[in-house]
């Protein structure tokens, strides 16, 4: 059977990986007319297969957040065949009825990034899409099912402001998210949900809290190795306890993703494209069309 459904994540999976936490094989970058993307592992379970890629490395390797080559990796996904994309990356929540450790299924975002590449189809109208819904609901729908069944802390809904980084956000920056509605802030996801969307893939994002967002005191945010001052053990255990369940919420999710989303609506959002302008069959095509 096909390998449809894959997690995008953080460089925390390369020390899962290291750890024997996760099994499978490890296929490295793969390349792309847009450069190589980011480490791939293809995962095994009981229950299915599934892709892990990792945005960054680790260590003094890690990748800046706008350094990210976004478009080679949703590029690499969809040319393995993966058709549901489950995002996973950490975040400081803004308001305080999200605590540390939480999992928050995003429903909306504020992007506030400027120097990523945003489109495979800068000099082509493809891009113009309609950004409702954000995330794709038959994907949610199924991860909120899978939280649950898993009886991890979730919310099931909430809007992140996604900032540019690597610096975080003064005291001002987050109460102006606030008065925007942003219940997180993080630097991840903005522009591989818009890229997973213009080649018409399923995209749904997990966002786990890491700490709380500057309040402007002189204590450091309470949350999270980045962090010198943790409130109590339990918050760092909640958040390693979080991050160690990644590789049994992709897996439950990939054993029902394919079947599910099938007929989701996410696979026809370039269908008015496709007439308009008789774009052949091969997505590959479509942005080559564009260049030229």
């Amino acid at each position: 059977m096909p390998v449809t459904t894959a997690c995008i994540t953080g460089g925390e999976i390369h020390r899962q990986w290291q750890a024997g936490s996760i099994r499978g094989e490890f296929l490295g970058p793969q390349n792309t007319p847009f450069g190589p993307s980011g480490d791939l592992f293809l995962a095994n379970s009981e229950d299915a297969q599934y892709y892990l890629l990792a945005r960054c490395g680790i260590g003094l390797a890690k990748t800046s957040p706008s350094g990210i080559n976004h478009r080679a990796n949703i590029y690499a996904l969809k040319d393995l065949g993966v058709q549901c994309v489950l995002a996973w990356g950490s975040g400081a929540a803004i308001t305080h009825s999200v605590a540390v450790g939480d999992i928050v299924i995003l429903d909306d975002v504020i992007d506030q990034t400027n120097l990523r590449d945003i489109t495979f189809f800068e000099n082509s109208p493809l891009g113009f899409l309609r950004q409702f819904p954000v995330f794709c609901p038959g994907l949610r729908r199924i991860v909120g099912e899978v939280l649950h069944d898993i009886r991890l802390i979730y919310h099931g809904a909430a809007t992140a402001a996604i900032t540019a980084g690597p610096r975080l956000e003064t005291p001002a920056e987050v109460r102006a998210l606030a008065t925007m509605g942003a219940e997180i802030v993080t630097h991840a996801f903005a522009p591989e949900m818009f890229l997973a969307k213009e080649l018409q893939m399923c995209y749904s994002a997990l966002c786990y809290v890491m700490n709380y967002a500057e309040a402007g005191s002189r204590q450091p945010p309470l949350g999270g190795a980045l962090f010198e001052s943790m409130e109590t053990q339990n918050g760092a255990d909640r958040i390693a306890g979080v991050v160690e369940s990644i590789g049994r919420i992709v897996a439950n999710v990939a054993s029902v993703a394919q079947e599910t989303t099938s007929t989701c609506m996410c696979r026809q959002i370039q269908n008015q494209h496709i007439e308009q302008y008789g774009l052949p069959e091969d997505w590959r095509q479509w942005i080559t069309q564009g260049e030229v």
